[in-house]
């Protein structure tokens, strides 16, 4: 669900981050067009600097209101289209290119009208110079003017009303992101949960309509697939471990029946003592096919979860003791005494027991005989790889959930390889030893971890959960 909120929060930022630029585009072509508008009205010169420029060069002759050559040029590089003079009695005794239409006699009503909208269509600005009121016309096609008052109380609050605006703007685009949001996150979510659902292997079925419609039915689909996948590899599992139990079960009887002739003739005085030392080893490795199917047997229960777990209480402390006890007792007696001639392991291999304090009195619920079995693999791993002799190092500790055990030896370690092809199934590596104590491990809740060594080998420590 956490990359879900994750989309729905960049959804929602990217929605408003979209707001934000449209409204940002909008307040600058607003500005912008304001900007051309004043200067498309500024290159036509409709200004006041041309009417003031143009009522200086009128005067009074003996024959009447004339303008100046200067005042006409002014004039004709204007873009007002006629003009005149209006006396003290709205009487125009000045034109320039007026109109028939345009009257010629004004009251002072009518002065007061034009002089703040139009006259006869056109746009009118007005001028006081001198005596004279002087009137231009601006082109019917390119002018307009609009009449607006503003109270001095409204102007004053107009920067409240312009924040006002703002505020009214920004709960609409935080209203806009999320409900976009929420709709989103109610068409997103069956699917969100349907792909955790199919992370885990699990098959799911999402309603198939919205938004994410095609995407539902695909995965559907994906699902419908999975789950058909899912029973052809539980049958053929299944299948597997039938066939593994079975020939672990014909094999039992005739290994059982070498081992017990292969004893009887290593304890038979009228053999050479050649042909005896033959016998013990056959018996040796008899023994070892025994237990490499006994291996097998379980790591094929244990990896299609066949194999009950016989849980209870109790002490990690002690099942470390007596797994060692069983090492020395089985095999260590016997490396130097006379009763066996030919050890399984040599009299100079060591095993040492390091228990602390707090581990004492720990107590774990588990699978003893499991957790026995795997801790034997370790160790028995340290002893059979270092024909040599080594010293073996088992450490009891308590971390927190976990009760661990990690076995050190004082030979070469766990090489790189191993490690690597720990999880390959495919693998010709022969670690079914190592494997078997990962899957109990994990059948307890915890893991089966190598420790780099500085040399870049590695020692191994078995965990599970400390759960009473």
């Amino acid at each position: 669900m956490k990359s879900l909120l994750k989309i729905i929060r960049r959804y929602s930022l990217t929605v408003g981050l979209i707001i934000f630029v449209i409204l940002f585009c909008n307040v600058g072509v607003f500005i912008g067009i304001t900007y051309i508008a004043e200067r498309s009205v500024k290159e036509q010169s409709y200004g006041r600097s041309s009417m003031e420029q143009a009522g200086k060069e009128l005067c009074l002759t003996d024959t009447g209101v004339v303008i100046s050559e200067k005042g006409l040029q002014i004039l004709e590089n204007t873009d007002f289209v006629w003009a005149m003079a209006l006396d003290a009695d709205g009487r125009a005794v000045w034109e320039w290119k007026l109109p028939d239409e345009i009257p010629r006699s004004y009251t002072l009503q009518d002065v007061s009208v034009f002089s703040r909208w139009y006259l006869k269509d056109y746009p009118v600005r007005t001028w006081k110079s001198g005596q004279w009121l002087l009137v231009f016309g601006c082109d019917k096609g390119k002018i307009a003017r609009y009449d607006m008052i503003i109270s001095a109380e409204g102007f004053k609050l107009f920067p409240v009303y312009a924040k006002a605006a703002v505020f009214v703007n920004l709960v609409i685009i935080v209203l806009f992101i999320i409900g976009f949001g929420f709709r989103f996150y109610l068409s997103l979510k069956p699917v969100a949960e349907g792909i955790d659902r199919l992370s885990l292997g699990e098959a799911t079925d999402i309603p198939e309509s919205g938004a994410m419609e095609e995407l539902a039915k695909k995965l559907n689909l994906v699902s419908g697939k999975l789950k058909e996948q899912q029973k052809a590899l539980a049958k053929r599992d299944e299948a597997r471990t039938e066939w593994i139990a079975g020939v672990s079960h014909d094999i039992r009887t005739p290994l059982s029946l070498i081992v017990g002739y292969s004893d009887q003739l290593a304890e038979d005085e009228n053999l050479s003592a050649e042909n005896r030392k033959t016998a013990e080893n056959m018996k040796r490795q008899s023994l070892v096919i025994r237990q490499l199917i006994a291996d097998l047997n379980l790591t094929s229960k244990l990896a299609y979860q066949a194999q009950p777990l016989k849980k209870k209480i109790c002490s990690p402390a002690a099942i470390l003791r007596d797994c060692v006890a069983e090492v020395y007792n089985g095999q260590l007696e016997r490396a130097g005494g006379a009763e066996n001639k030919t050890p399984d392991m040599l009299s100079d291999h060591t095993v040492e027991i390091a228990v602390k304090a707090e581990a004492e009195s720990v107590r774990m619920t588990a699978d003893e005989g499991l957790v026995r079995r795997a801790l034997k693999n370790l160790i028995g791993n340290s002893i059979r790889h270092n024909k040599e002799g080594c010293h073996v190092t088992i450490t009891l500790l308590v971390k927190e959930t976990q009760i661990c055990w990690r076995v050190e030896d004082t030979g070469p370690g766990i090489p790189e390889t191993i490690v690597q092809n720990m999880d390959r199934q495919d693998s010709a590596v022969h670690i079914m030893g190592l494997r078997l104590a990962s899957q109990i491990a994990r059948a307890h809740g915890g893991e089966l971890a190598f420790i780099r060594r500085s040399s870049g080998s590695y020692d191994v420590e078995f965990s599970a959960e400390r759960e009473v």
